[in-house]
C-alpha cells in the first residue's frame, strides 16, 4: 500500500473521514471519505499528514493552498474564494503545484490550473410541498463577516435583511447558524477584538442581539425542509464560477432560495430554480413578491430544481464527479511523470 497525506487546515488523526464529523450538517466531509475511497482502490491511502509520520509520502493534496510545500509532488484544490484566502490568487505560488483544481474562470488555464467545481449531494429525495411547511422564510449562516474589509462582501446584506424581518415582519422569518447569539461586528483586527468581548459578555450574560435567532443546527435539512424560502446570500460576490452548497442546500430540500453572490460567466443553474435576490429595489419589495407565491408558483419552482437535479447539468456539483476528477487527474499526472512510487 502506498500513502499520500492531505491537508485540511488544522484537522489530525483523520478525523475528516469519519462519518457525520463535519460542521454544516454533520456530511460535510463527505467528499473527502470518498476521496479516501477512491485512492485505496488506486492502491493509495490517504490520510492527514499527521499519520504519515515517518512514512514515505508519493504526494500531498492540499485544500487551498498553502505556502510551504512537500518535497513530494503537490496538488491542490481551492476551496476558498481568495477574497477569503488571498493565497488562492497568487500565481507564484499556484505554480508550485503540479496541478491545481478551482471554480474560480479567472484562474483555470485547462492545463495545469483546473476546472472543478465545489462538491454536494445532490441525492433526489421526496420533499415537503408548500402547505406541508410551517417555516415561511430561514436563513442559515454564520455570523462571520471577512477577515479583511472588501466591496464584495455580503456580510452587511444578510445583516440587512435580517433586521428588516425583525422589524416588518418577524412572523415571517427564523434564523439559524453560528455566532448570532452577539451582536455583528466588521471585518478587520478591531472586529476580531470587538467578537471576543461580546462572546465573553454573552458567557456572563446571555443576550439576544437577534430576536429572530433560534440557534445552531445539527442538519440544514431539518429546516430546509420546513421552510417555504431561504434567504441564500454567498459570503461574498465570489470569482468567476463562484457557486458554494449554500444553493444546493436549498435544492435538495425543496427550499426555493432567495440567492445572491454568483458571478458565473455563463448560467450555471437554470433561472427557474431560484429567486434572484438582486431584482429587487428593497427588503420590502422581495417581501411582497415572495408574498405573491401561491402554492402552484412554489410547486413550479420545485419542479424546475427537480429536473436539474435529475439532469446532467448537475452532475459537475456532485460529491461524485468532484471526487472522480480528481484522483483521476492526479493518477493520470503521477503516472506520466513517472512516479517511481507507482512503479
Amino acid at each position: 500500500m502506498k500513502h499520500a497525506s492531505i491537508v485540511v487546515g488544522r484537522h489530525k488523526r483523520n478525523e475528516i473521514f469519519k462519518p457525520g464529523a463535519g460542521p454544516n450538517g454533520g456530511e460535510f466531509h463527505l467528499p473527502y471519505r470518498l476521496l479516501r475511497e477512491l485512492f485505496l482502490e488506486a492502491g493509495i491511502e490517504l490520510s492527514t499528514a499527521d499519520m504519515n509520520i515517518g512514512r514515505e509520502v508519493i504526494f500531498e493534496l492540499h485544500i487551498n493552498a498553502r505556502r510551504r510545500l512537500p518535497k513530494c509532488p503537490a496538488y491542490a484544490y481551492l476551496y476558498e474564494d481568495p477574497i477569503i484566502r488571498p493565497l488562492n490568487s497568487e500565481m507564484a505560488q499556484l505554480r508550485r503545484y503540479r496541478k491545481v483544481f478551482t471554480s474560480n474562470e479567472t484562474l483555470i488555464d485547462g492545463k495545469q490550473i483546473l476546472c472543478l467545481d465545489y462538491p454536494n449531494d445532490l441525492s433526489l429525495r421526496p420533499v415537503p410541498s408548500f402547505i406541508e411547511r410551517d417555516l415561511f422564510c430561514v436563513m442559515i449562516a454564520s455570523n462571520k463577516a471577512l477577515l479583511h474589509p472588501h466591496p464584495r462582501s455580503l456580510h452587511g446584506n444578510r445583516i440587512e435583511i435580517i433586521r428588516f424581518f425583525e422589524a416588518q415582519a418577524p412572523e415571517l422569518f427564523t434564523l439559524y447558524g453560528k455566532g448570532w447569539d452577539i451582536p455583528a461586528v466588521r471585518p478587520g483586527l478591531t472586529g476580531r477584538l470587538m467578537k471576543r468581548v461580546n462572546e465573553w459578555r454573552t458567557s456572563i450574560a446571555p443576550s439576544r442581539p437577534f430576536p429572530s435567532y433560534r440557534g445552531t443546527l445539527h442538519s440544514k435539512s431539518e429546516v430546509l425542509d420546513r421552510a417555504k424560502f431561504s434567504i441564500c446570500y454567498e459570503n461574498s460576490r465570489g470569482s468567476p464560477g463562484y457557486l458554494t452548497e449554500k444553493i444546493f442546500d436549498c435544492f435538495t430540500s425543496g427550499c426555493i432560495p432567495i440567492y445572491i453572490g454568483s458571478t458565473h460567466r455563463t448560467a450555471l443553474v437554470p433561472e427557474d430554480c431560484y429567486i434572484d435576490g438582486d431584482r429587487f429595489n428593497s427588503s420590502a419589495e422581495m417581501l411582497q413578491f415572495l408574498q405573491s407565491i401561491d402554492a402552484d408558483s412554489h410547486a413550479r419552482y420545485q419542479a424546475a430544481i427537480q429536473r436539474f437535479l435529475a439532469g446532467p447539468d448537475s452532475v459537475r456539483f456532485t460529491n461524485a464527479y468532484f471526487c472522480q476528477s480528481l484522483v483521476n487527474v492526479v493518477m493520470v499526472d503521477l503516472m506520466r511523470k513517472g512516479e517511481s512510487a507507482l512503479a
